[in-house]
């Protein structure tokens, strides 16, 4: 399981930098086209604005991955060690709740939507919606990892505090 995790979250690293290398390059040469030359590529607003839409996926993907979204833990820190994980399995299956409801809403939001197609590049609105589908997919994996990885952390230190 750790080897598909590492090859997963490779693949997300480099995913979403080449995705943020494309729509950096896009809008830099769309700004120096209209100013030098007053003109500009026309897809080119279109396409940046998709490509920001799946970064962000592929950086919640990611976030949740690194578990580096912002939360508040003083409490929860002074609280008793079992009282902590019990309070961290409870989020992370709360939070798996929540991404499943969202990849269902994608689901019918990608079907509705495949249909129509952007207006000018004329790429298929679904390519679009089916961000929220790898996102939420993505972050359903990693939440599932993180849990797996909770429950082994604390059964490991269980057994060292009972030796």
């Amino acid at each position: 399981m750790e080897k598909i995790s590492q090859v997963i979250s490779k693949s997300l690293d480099i995913f979403s930098v080449v995705l943020l290398v494309i729509m950096s390059l896009l809008v830099i040469i769309n700004v120096a086209l209209r100013f030098i030359f007053n003109s500009s590529i026309v897809f080119s607003e279109e396409i940046s604005r998709f490509l920001f839409i799946w970064v962000v996926y592929i950086g919640a993907i990611i976030a949740v991955r690194d578990d580096s979204h912002i939360y508040v833990d003083f409490l929860r820190n002074k609280l008793p060690s079992w009282l902590q994980f019990f309070l961290k399995v409870v989020c992370e299956i709360a939070m798996i709740i929540g991404c499943t409801l969202f990849f269902l809403g994608s689901i019918d939001l990608t079907e509705v939507n495949i249909t129509d197609h952007s207006p000018v590049a004329g790429i298929s609105l679904g390519y679009v919606y089916s961000a929220g589908l790898v996102g939420s997919f993505g972050m359903i994996v990693m939440l599932c990892i993180r849990l797996v990885r909770l429950f082994r952390k604390n059964g490991g230190d269980s057994q060292r505090e009972a030796e």
